[in-house]
């Protein structure tokens, strides 16, 4: 694993960068709209100055996400795709259903270890 280059806390999302991968985790009770993924996509675009990225959601908490949200990803060119984690199963049947709305290659993992390595497969 690379270290991590920075970490940065908001009021609903922990971020941690490395190289080419941003993993995030959304806190409990949060519903995740389109102004989390202007603010995340802007501090990515600082962090990475442009680079290409694969988004990692580390699904550890109970929140839910509009899937509208994913319409507005069909312009980042520097987000190669987006990778779920979780070892909830309630979690997983709402990722696949979000799977079908998202423009970028779009996978569901059970461990991190098996999205740090499809992540390094798309970069």
């Amino acid at each position: 694993m690379t270290d991590r280059i920075k970490r940065i806390e908001l009021i609903d999302v922990i971020l941690s960068f490395y190289e080419g991968m941003v993993i995030s985790e959304v806190k409990d009770d949060v519903v995740f709209e389109i102004e989390h993924v202007e603010q995340i996509l802007k501090i990515c675009n600082e962090v990475y100055e442009g680079a290409d990225f694969v988004y990692v959601s580390d699904r550890k908490n109970n929140y839910n996400v509009n899937p509208t949200i994913y319409f507005e990803l069909k312009d980042v060119k520097n987000l190669l795709g987006i990778a779920i984690v979780s070892q909830r199963y309630e979690a997983l049947q709402v990722a696949n259903f979000e799977k079908q709305f998202s423009p970028v290659p779009f996978d569901i993992f059970s461990h991190m270890d098996e999205a740090r390595a499809w992540a390094k497969t798309l970069l």
